[in-house]
């Protein structure tokens, strides 16, 4: 008879520890916004807010490759309002046959943003929302690495998290102004990304999520002097395993890399490698 009894308390405990981290998961949802690397989120730091994220990436394609170092400042105005900037440090190495390498680095034009999560619920061991952003980046980089004209993006992003899964899915369009380089083509992105935590551990543990993203990028034809590059642009896929570690909810250190997995490239193009990523994100 005690057996049954201490079983049947397991159990009624088990169940009330769900209930209390779901219930603690729906107020305080802002310290457990996760998100994936290589896509936009909804998620929003909470008003008054204010997250610091360091980035490091590298890839390339051909005989060419660029390492990018970003520091990005967020800042929640209200719940739901966030305005940010990124300042990105470039460096753009090439490899050519009987030339040898040839880089230039340098401070790349810096990133502004406005994003809104108009959308917002809550349920028990569940957040989902959504969200709009629009950002553009100032010519205001070195020339060497910087355009002359401005680019701009417009997003749209929906989100779920529980307690188990992560469901995000993203579009983006970006637009880029010609400057007396000529103009790159413009992109479009839609991405769809599940996540999911193996453990629920303590409050005081770390938070372990794993990540899939399936990205899909169309990049136009770039033009100069009005005319079409034949050897640019083209369709592309890319598969992105990814990995979240939280040590607390003031600390997140995400890292993945993204694998092409099919090139339509348009001309003479060398094809896409592998992307790495790595963000660290402070919230204050």
């Amino acid at each position: 008879m005690c057996i049954g009894y201490e079983i049947m308390f397991k159990r009624n405990l088990a169940r009330l520890k769900l209930i209390f981290v779901s219930l603690l998961f729906c107020w305080s949802g802002e310290a457990f916004a996760h998100a994936p690397v290589f896509m936009m989120a909804p998620e929003a730091p909470g008003k008054g807010a204010f997250d610091l994220h360091t980035s490091l990436s590298s890839g390339g394609r051909g005989n060419t490759r660029e390492t990018s170092a970003d520091l990005e400042f967020t800042y929640g105005i209200t719940r739901d309002f966030v305005v940010g900037f990124a300042v990105p440090f470039a460096r753009r190495e090439s490899f050519e046959e009987g030339e040898g390498e040839r880089a230039v680095e340098g401070i790349d034009n810096p990133d502004m943003f406005l994003q809104w999560r108009f959308w917002d619920r809550d349920s028990l061991g569940a957040k989902h929302s959504s969200a709009v952003r629009l950002a553009g980046t100032a010519p205001a980089g070195v020339s060497d690495v910087a355009r002359n004209e401005p680019t701009y993006m417009a997003g749209w992003a929906f989100g779920m998290e529980s307690l188990k899964w992560y469901y995000t899915l993203d579009t983006r369009y970006q637009y880029n102004v010609e400057d007396d380089k000529g103009r790159p083509g413009d992109r479009f992105f839609a991405d769809i990304a599940i996540g999911l935590r193996p453990h629920l551990g303590g409050l005081e543990d770390t938070d372990i999520v794993y990540f899939m993203e399936l990205n899909y990028m169309n990049e136009k034809n770039s033009e100069f002097d009005g005319a079409n590059n034949p050897d640019s642009g083209g369709e592309y896929m890319f598969i992105s395993p990814e990995v979240l570690i939280s040590p607390s909810n003031r600390l997140m250190i995400r890292t993945g890399a993204q694998i092409p997995v099919y090139q339509d490239i348009n001309g003479i193009q060398g094809p896409k490698d592998i992307t790495y990523k790595l963000v660290v994100e402070l919230r204050y």
